[in-house]
């Protein structure tokens, strides 16, 4: 038995398909095959059905699962713990964030990190909706700042960062400022909604978005939708740090939107499938304590099945 069968055999169960894990591994999906088989072969079970669609864990396939899921685990611990005895640093660390987070904690700890590891380059990148957890599955990312939306709790290690709070508003002269609250959908609709795209990789507008049609704008960043949203151009939903002075100074209005989301938690997260090193992990642990104050108390972190559900 193999380290290689092991993660061939654990990112198949977690992808559902050969074909997601050979991607997911950059390896040929025959060689993914292989590896498998060979697997199955020395330990003489089946650890996948292959009559269906997806690869479908056998009972054995799922009690073997949490055994080596565990133990690659505790493979990549050795190995971080091993590169931070050796004081060994990666030239580069990667962070993806999503559009709507607070950058000045992010700033904060970039900079206490740039200090302790003065060789260290850091990239930040700033996602659209659902785009940092996207970076983190496709190993473009070390580290990301997002939601949990999409993401299995079981790959990942996660330490709360903060609570955003999403305020509905528009230009003080805009007809719906006016309007006493709740304002009816119907109205709402007679006005643009400005809304932020989803991922590159995303089927389009998916947070707060009016149901029933309606005039709407798209845009790619939250700066340009604070822009168009001042000029007067339509209504949205905005992080209350990114307009809190022009809602102080009577710049914007806050509106009643029924069946709004008004607050989107976030959290650091990494893969546990990889292994991390010294200014990654550094990171990491960073984040979970720069969040701010109303982080919530925790996620689940229970490891559960990646495949067969």
């Amino acid at each position: 038995m193999t380290y290689d069968q092991l993660v061939a055999f654990t990112t198949v169960a977690a992808e559902g398909t050969f074909r997601s894990a050979s991607a997911t591994l950059h390896k040929s999906q025959p060689a993914v095959s292989k590896l498998i088989r060979n697997l199955e072969g020395e330990l003489g079970v089946v650890l996948f059905d292959r009559t269906r669609y997806r690869a479908t864990l056998t009972d054995v396939g799922h009690v073997f699962y949490e055994r080596a899921a565990a133990v690659i685990e505790s493979t990549h611990a050795l190995r971080g713990f091993g590169l931070a005895l050796g004081g060994k640093v990666e030239p580069i660390v990667r962070l993806a964030v999503e559009a709507v987070t607070p950058l000045d904690p992010i700033v904060r700890t970039l900079r206490d990190l740039e200090a302790r590891f003065p060789s260290v380059r850091f990239e930040l990148h700033t996602e659209r909706l659902a785009g940092a957890a996207e970076a983190l599955r496709e190993r473009r990312a070390d580290v990301v700042v997002a939601t949990t939306l999409g993401i299995d709790a079981a790959t990942v290690d996660a330490t709360p960062f903060g609570r955003v709070r999403i305020v509905a508003v528009a230009r003080a002269g805009h007809p719906l400022a006016k309007r006493r609250p709740p304002i009816p959908p119907p109205l709402l609709r007679a006005h643009a909604q400005i809304v932020l795209r989803d991922s590159a990789h995303g089927v389009g507008p998916s947070l707060n978005v009016l149901e029933g049609g309606g005039l709407r704008w798209t845009v790619t960043d939250v700066a340009a939708k604070k822009d168009l949203i001042i000029a007067g151009m339509g209504w949205g939903g905005l992080p209350e740090h990114v307009v809190a002075g022009e809602l102080a100074d009577g710049t914007l209005r806050a509106l009643a939107v029924p069946g709004f989301t008004e607050a989107m938690d976030l959290f650091a997260m990494r893969r546990r499938d990889r292994a991390h090193g010294v200014v990654a992990t550094a990171l990491w642990e960073a984040l979970g304590r720069a969040g701010t104050p109303s982080a919530p108390a925790r996620m689940r972190r229970s490891r559960r099945r990646s495949a067969g559900r």
